[in-house]
């Protein structure tokens, strides 16, 4: 869903990534400085800071949509480019849900504190899992589903800035295994 709002307003983070580009960064320069803000949202997490876990996922997540505006204006997109960027994703991914784990903040209704951040790892992993499998059996872009990884981070960021974590992660829970069946359903339509 946000990947269309990010469409809409590819000028205006074209016109951000201009300074990144003149000041020499490197787009896997940018997408390291994304793991290592990722990173710290974990640590955050860990450290029970949740609403300063909350403004870095948001900064991390400003980075990563840097990073790739960046390859473009310089003409620096390559394949290993995609491919570092989307294993720094599924680290950050797991750091931030270990992160909500080791600080107990994960538990919502008194359940043992890792079944929703487990579960909001592994939905998270399952969607990106997906669409690779697909897209590489020749699906095509396979982008469906309401809960991509922007979605994802916006909703653990707005819970932690509530200091609502459980109730972001069982969102996100939620979400995610609906987001699973819809691309597995669409892969099944254009791979049969």
């Amino acid at each position: 869903m946000l990947s269309r709002v990010r469409d809409s307003v590819r000028t205006w983070i074209k016109k951000i990534a201009k300074p990144f580009a003149r000041a020499g960064l490197s787009p896997n320069h940018i997408t390291v400085i994304a793991l290592l803000v990722g990173i710290l949202g974990g640590l955050l997490f860990y450290w029970q800071k949740a609403w300063l876990a909350g403004v870095v996922i948001l900064l991390g997540g400003f980075f990563d949509v840097i990073d790739g505006a960046v390859a473009r204006l310089t003409g620096r997109v390559t394949r290993f480019g995609g491919v570092l960027d989307s294993v720094f994703d599924r680290i950050t991914d797991a750091v931030l849900y270990i992160g909500v784990l080791a600080g107990g903040l994960g538990s919502l209704l008194g359940e043992p504190e890792w079944i929703l951040p487990v579960f909001a790892l592994l939905g998270s992993m399952l969607v990106s899992y997906v669409r690779a499998r697909a897209e590489s059996a020749g699906s095509g872009k396979l982008d469906v589903g309401i809960a991509e990884r922007a979605e994802r981070l916006l909703i653990l960021a707005i819970g932690a800035f509530l200091n609502l974590v459980p109730f972001a992660l069982l969102i996100i829970v939620v979400l995610t295994f609906f987001t699973v069946i819809q691309r597995v359903w669409e892969a099944r339509l254009r791979l049969t």
